[in-house]
């Protein structure tokens, strides 16, 4: 993989439209001019780029995709082999400033920036979360692959969104600072507002969605709007889980009781006992930060090798959220002869799933097959495409050239 930082690229790769309002697929490779790449040291290194200076950037968003990528290919047990590998040989990352997204599509993988009211720019070239939840897109597609056509479910496209957003925060657990910071701040309750429930908080205001969410499959059964929305209830049972395990953890090592336990499954519903438990914790921290910290790593390392074997044990077609319950319910009884089948069950059933599915996407336009995402987007999906007249294919190639 490389990364790029283009010279007068326009628009962002997928589905564009010309100047006369046509359609078309726009794939990588870039040829046209880009700025100097970062560049190593004598030792390989790239730590002697500074915030603010040319290559920085780069820098940073080569290393963070690396990371992810370093973290998740322990789980699967194998290197990524990247689902487009028939038509490129390398992933482009490619920065794009002036664009206010971030997309991992075929052959690519592209940021842009966040624009705050206040007139600031935040580039997501910065922001691990962003980068790491697209390098999850890259593992989903590689691993499970893209839905034939009309074999699409609604669950599916939830299902890349809470994968990808547990490999961001499975991968931000792998910094010792997050895991000390969260530890600090919760003295080990993971359910109080903390780092790891938050994703991309890149600046106070602009988190995109939260972990530690309420939502259920009850809410989408007569349709949704937002692929994102749909991913949460799943995200949240998976959240739950590996706060189930934490503290099971905990149990075991004569860290809390399972009174405290307990005292956590009821303040998830009733607020009068949430003092009475950040109490108990509180204390029981203080005694011994350390098992804390490994239990949380314990858990941590359950729940990304559960996820990862989850991934190998499910197929792109008709996939549903009930499918991921039973997959993991059977990893589980691999790994553990079903040690934590009864809180994988009850945390997927809380929420929903493998009983409630969710219905038809509600909006103006609604998407035909692949052609109008840019994630699931193929070669083949070029020839479903409109042809252009000569005058606008002339005319984009001057509005494309540099």
């Amino acid at each position: 993989m490389y990364v790029v930082e283009p010279v007068g690229k326009t628009m962002p790769y997928g589905v564009n439209r010309a100047p006369l309002g046509t359609p078309f697929i726009y794939l990588p490779p870039w040829t046209g001019n880009i700025l100097a790449p970062a560049v190593p040291d004598e030792r390989g290194n790239f730590d002697h780029y500074q915030p603010s200076t040319p290559g920085f950037e780069a820098a940073h968003l080569f290393g963070s995709v690396r990371f992810t990528l370093d973290v998740w290919e322990r789980y699967l047990g194998q290197s990524v082999a990247w689902h487009f590998r028939d038509h490129h040989e390398r992933l482009e990352i490619s920065i794009l400033p002036t664009w206010n997204n971030a997309q991992f599509g075929y052959g690519y993988l592209e940021v842009g920036s966040q624009f705050e009211t206040d007139g600031s720019i935040l580039p997501f070239s910065l922001d691990f979360d962003v980068i790491a939840h697209e390098v999850g897109h890259a593992i989903a597609f590689a691993v499970l692959g893209v839905p034939g056509l009309g074999k699409e479910f609604p669950e599916y496209v939830g299902f890349q969104e809470a994968f990808s957003d547990c490999v961001s925060l499975i991968a931000a657990m792998h910094f010792p600072s997050v895991i000390d910071n969260v530890l600090d701040e919760t003295r080990g309750n993971l359910y109080l507002a903390n780092r790891l429930a938050r994703f991309s908080e890149f600046s106070p205001h602009s988190q995109i969605r939260l972990a530690n969410n309420q939502r259920t499959m009850a809410e989408f059964v007569h349709g949704w709007k937002n692929e994102h929305d749909l991913s949460e209830p799943l995200t949240g049972a998976i959240f739950d889980i590996l706060v189930d395990i934490f503290h099971e953890s905990l149990v075991a090592r004569g860290l809390i009781s399972s009174e405290v336990e307990n005292l956590a499954d009821v303040a998830e519903a009733d607020p009068a006992a949430r003092a009475p438990l950040q109490d108990a914790f509180d204390r029981a921290f203080a005694r011994r930060i350390d098992g804390f910290r490994e239990a949380l790593l314990d858990a941590r390392d359950v729940v990304g090798m559960y996820l990862a074997e989850t991934l190998w044990a499910l197929g792109p077609d008709f996939l549903d959220y009930g499918d991921v319950a039973t997959a993991m319910l059977a990893v589980d009884e691999v790994e553990t002869g079903g040690g934590f089948s009864r809180l994988i069950d009850r945390n997927f059933r809380r929420r929903g799933i493998g009983e409630l599915h969710a219905g038809r996407r509600i909006n103006n336009r609604p998407r035909r097959g692949h052609s109008h995402s840019a994630r699931t987007l193929l070669p083949r999906d070029i020839s479903n495409f409109p042809k252009m007249s000569y005058r606008e294919r002339v005319l984009l190639a001057r509005s494309m050239s540099i």
